[in-house]
């Protein structure tokens, strides 16, 4: 009997680790049956140590980027020379998002595939992963120039879904830029 009861506590226990991971976003944030959303998942992983991601030449955009009512992005790593050459490539994502944490180390979070306006040499707007990407003019809040995008949060839970522009499970409570 003090066998089952520790079987059906542990279990139980596990569970609400597991839910409460969920809620915080901390676990694997989708599963999905898409080969080309886990072949870029897998191919973007090395970025999980954002030394690597600046070695790839991955450089800070801006300070981290957050909205009282829909969530937030987190701090932007662009790649220039990728957002740069009017293409959107699988394994190469154009921009990383991480988020701040307490001890000042980056928690890869999510990350973008963009693509200029004024490089993109298809007809109409660009199509990746299966989803148009939206015409964007800002970043945030902050103004650039126009560019279609398509956000991933393979890294972090987004209840707002996979591809939505925020999240509010990121947050800037410990960005120190």
């Amino acid at each position: 009997m003090k066998l089952l009861a520790h079987l059906i506590l542990g279990t139980a226990l596990s569970a609400g680790v597991w839910a409460s991971a969920l809620a915080c976003g901390t676990a694997d944030a989708h599963d999905t049956s898409d080969p080309a959303l886990n072949r870029s998942r897998e191919m973007a992983s090395r970025y999980v140590n954002i030394e690597v991601a600046k070695a790839d030449g991955y450089q800070q955009l801006f300070e981290c980027t957050t909205h009282d009512e829909h969530g937030t992005m987190g701090v932007h790593f662009i790649n220039p020379a990728r957002a740069g050459d009017g293409k959107l490539v699988l394994g190469e994502p154009d921009v990383l998002t991480y988020e701040p944490e307490q001890d000042g180390s980056m928690q890869l979070v999510g990350m973008e595939y963009i693509v200029f306006e004024k490089d993109w040499k298809g007809k109409g707007v660009p199509e990746f992963l299966g989803r148009t990407l939206q015409r964007k003019t800002t970043v945030g809040v902050h103004p650039v120039d126009p560019y279609y995008e398509l956000h991933v949060w393979h890294w972090r839970h987004n209840p707002a879904g996979m591809f939505a522009d925020w999240n509010p499970y990121v947050s800037c409570k410990h960005d120190m830029s």
